[in-house]
Formats: structure tokens, sequence, C-alpha cells
């Protein structure tokens, strides 16, 4: 009995057979990166995942960038890179952050360019200091289940995590990189599929050393329409401020502070003011209730008759076009510095995105002609870029989607593993107060206090696409590589304090 166990233990835990295949495509490349002469080889193509008895259910696409001029015997990191959705190709980090090449666009904070779009090249990409691999899951990008039927087994929130588990633990196999130091760097719904992933990779015996989330979704962020959830309406808030500091929406006093003034200070009332409030439901007094409205107004610019007939619950559908309507702007959800237009202004909420509506079209040309000419993978199959591969529905968990505790047991099991989370004070997506409020909430050791690192940008969704602070994120992210590169684990984390 005793030998039967040990050997399915380690059978479990073996890596998986090598999967390299007869149609992926290597090139060699030469490129300038801030000034650094790379020479780099591609790896592009599809990775088998398979189930337990080794029969393919799915295949993930994926880029891989491996620097070729390095002294012999360089021990590389290695990055895994993936978007969010669920349902988005890796297209916006690959272009927008990561990779040699980035869309150019139509102004430094990464307004809309005029077509016809093109390529240039990115300094901020991070193969000087790190191997990437790009993931698409499947579903997105030329990522597909095996068979129809199968797609069930991906679109979901545990499924998805584990078929990107398999495809890394595959990948560190075929291209004998189980020992080098390894990073996962997800964005939006990579928050959650990077917190789950961090956690699968250590029980599966995947060391990590860092894991990189930008602009994440963690927890529950959404307004459920419910009556029993008023978190999100709280915590969104701070975007609201910064949002309205942004337009001049603020009194002469408010537009003195800064972005992060603001930010702090509607924090600090969502936290003991707001929330609690709105709690109280129907047993609010009329004296607090007007205190509070002019609260609101104060930090969001909406007038006070507004609020109160919101029942001081700012809906963030209707925000997007309340707060500019007079000026007829609509602003943007990604990043409420985009603006756009609408065609009729008595609505509650705009027709569209102005700050997906702007940048899509750039990122989705560009996708298509880089890794069609610049990569060499030909292939008459769409490039699925948000959602539309998605055959099937994606089912979520029974209750709140929230993988905070899976980070929070996956840096209490492995110590040396550090986290950067990456925020845009103009994100409303993923806002800036939700994403504290579920870190604050995760119950982690105060021993691993420091193991969670919170970076701010002046920024949307996308970071990257400011150019400021796509260079703050380019350096904030290799001084991370490098320490995480050879970490240390707090004292007293691993071994009892002497």
């Amino acid at each position: 009995m005793v030998s039967l166990l040990v050997f399915s233990l380690v059978q479990a835990a073996s890596p998986a057979t090598t999967e390299v295949q007869p149609d992926w495509i290597r090139k060699d490349h030469d490129a300038m990166v801030a000034g650094q002469s790379i020479k780099y080889q591609t790896t592009s193509g599809m990775m088998p995942i398979r189930a337990h008895n080794g029969d393919i259910e799915g295949r993930i696409f994926f880029v891989s960038y491996k620097r070729t001029n390095v002294p012999t015997g360089t021990k590389r990191p290695v990055t895994f890179v993936f978007n969010g959705g669920p349902g988005s190709a890796s297209v916006w980090l690959h272009l927008g952050l990561v990779g040699p090449k980035r869309p150019k666009m139509g102004s430094k904070e990464g307004f809309m360019p005029p077509p016809p779009y093109e390529l240039v090249p990115n300094d901020e990409s991070i193969l000087p200091d790190s191997d990437i691999v790009t993931i698409d899951p499947v579903g997105t990008g030329y990522s597909y289940p095996e068979k129809p039927e199968f797609g069930a087994k991906f679109w979901s929130v545990d499924g998805d995590i584990s078929s990107v588990g398999e495809f890394v633990r595959s990948y560190l196999t075929t291209e004998n990189r189980w020992l080098s130091p390894i990073f996962v760097m997800g964005e939006s719904y990579g928050g959650i599929r990077g917190s789950g992933l961090a956690n699968w990779l250590h029980g599966h015996g995947i060391g990590l050393n860092g894991l990189m989330l930008v602009s994440p979704y963690l927890g529950t962020v959404a307004q459920d329409g419910g009556k029993g959830n008023d978190a999100p309406y709280a915590f969104n808030l701070p975007t609201y401020a910064t949002s309205a500091w942004y337009h001049k929406k603020l009194s002469p006093e408010m537009q003195k502070k800064s972005v992060d003034q603001i930010y702090r200070e509607a924090m600090d009332f969502a936290y003991d003011e707001y929330l609690p409030a709105l709690d109280r439901g129907d047993n609010l007094s009329k004296t607090r209730r007007a205190t509070l409205i002019a609260k609101l107004h104060r930090l969001t610019g909406l007038s006070e008759t507004y609020l109160d007939d919101a029942n001081l619950r700012i809906v963030d559908g209707n925000w997007y076009k309340e707060l500019l309507r007079k000026d007829r702007y609509v602003m943007g959800r990604y990043d409420s510095r985009f603006v756009g237009m609408d065609r009729v202004w008595n609505t509650d909420s705009p027709e569209n995105d102005p700050s997906y509506s702007q940048v899509g079209p750039a990122f989705t040309s560009t996708i298509n002609d880089y890794l069609t000419n610049d990569i060499g993978y030909k292939t008459t199959k769409r490039y699925y870029i948000l959602g539309e591969g998605l055959t099937g529905p994606w089912k979520g968990p029974e209750g709140i989607l929230d993988e905070s505790e899976a980070l929070r047991v996956a840096l209490t099991n492995n110590p040396y593993t550090k986290v950067m989370v990456a925020m845009g004070y103009y994100d409303l997506a993923c806002p800036m107060g939700s994403v504290d409020q579920v870190l604050d909430k995760m119950e982690l050791d105060p021993r691993l206090k420091d193991n969670v690192v919170r970076h701010r940008y002046q920024a949307g969704h996308m970071i990257y696409l400011d150019e400021d602070c796509r260079k703050q994120l380019h350096a904030d992210m290799v001084a991370f590589i490098k320490m995480q590169s050879s970490p240390t684990a707090p004292t007293g984390t691993v071994r009892p304090k002497n």
C-alpha cells in the first residue's frame, strides 16, 4: 500500500512529457531596446493541453522570447504573461508592455492614433532582463478546445487556472526551464488567474519567484444590482473622485490637492463613513444623510439633487455619462481620462466605452500583422481578441468570485514569493479602491506584509498606454524581477527566529 502511494505521488509530481510540435515556428531576431543590442529567438505555436490519461483536450497558442546574446551559463528569468477577460488574448500586455514592439499611439497619454496603424520599437520591453512567454488561454487568440464539447473544461475559474498551469508545466519541461527564476504577469481578470495560478504552481511543485499583477481583478468589485452588497459603491468612490479631479469638476480647494491626496481622502471616507452609513439603510438619520450627500458632492462634483435621487449610491454605468453630461462628453471605463460622444444626452448610460473603442483597432491591426510578418506564424484562423472565441458560457463560482485567499495561501506556503500590484488612479474597470480593499482584508500574516508591494500610476486600466507611466511601470517591474531572481524570505517565516 505504501509503495503504491509513493509511486502515485511521484508520478503525479513528475514533469510532463516534452511537447515540442512540428508546426512550431522558431525565428531569430535582432533589436535595439533602450540602446541595447538584443539578439533573441521567438518560438510560436500551439501547446497541447492534456487530460490525466494523456488525451489532448485543448491547444494554447503562445509566443516565447528567449534572449540569445548572453554569456553561456546565464540563468535567465522567464516571465509568463496573460491578460484577462475572461476571454481576452494576451495582445494588450504582449504589444503594450513586455514585447520588443508596441503600437504607436496618438499622444503621450495613449489617446487614439490615426489609421493606418504602425508598430514602433518598445524601449520598455522587459526582454533585456527576462525571457517572455505570452499565453492565450483556450478560446482566445488562436487557442481552441480540441473538440467543441471540451470548451466547458476550460471556461470556468478552476478549469482556466489549471489549464494555464498545465501550459506552464509543459513549457518548463519542453524548453528545459525548470530551474529558471519563474515569474507570472497578469492583467485585469489575470489577477484572478494569477492569484489562483500562484497557488496551483506551488501545489504542483513549481516554485514561483514573483507575481506581477497589472490593474488586477482580485475579488468582487462589480455592482451586482442587489441590496446586500454596498462595498462596490463605497470602493468605486475613490476613482470617481480622482476622475472628477482630472476633469476639474471639484471645488477650487479640492483641485489644489494632488491626485493621491484626493484618492486617500476618498478612501478614508469610504472606510470610515460612507460604507457604515450605507449599511444602516433606512435607519440612516436625515441629518447624517444630508451630511453624507454634501461630502459625496465634495468628492465627486455631482449635484446634491442627483446624489439624493440616487439614494447615495452612484451606479458606475451612469457615472460615465453624468459627470460630463453638460460638456457633452462621456468618460471611458478602462481609463476615465478618455472621452467620447453620444447621439442623445437624456439617457443614463453611454453608447460605448471610448477608452476601448479608441484603443482596440490599433492593437487588433498590429497584432495580426506582427504575428504573421515579424513572428512568422501564418494561419487562416482568426485571432480572437476579446470574448469572441468563447463559444460557450463562462462558469463562475457559487457565491463571490475571490481568489485572494488562494493568493494568501500561496504566499504562506512559499514566503520567498512576492507580489507586485500595479494600479491606475483612473481605472474604473478594476478600481484602485476595490483592489486595496481586497488586499487589506486578505488576512496575510504580519510577517508577510512586505511580500505584497503596491504601486500607483496616473493612468487608467492599461497603465502602459501612458508614456510616462509605461516608463515607470517598466522600471518598477525590472527592479522587482532583479530582486526576486534571488529572493529572500522574511525573518521567521521559513524557520523560527533564533
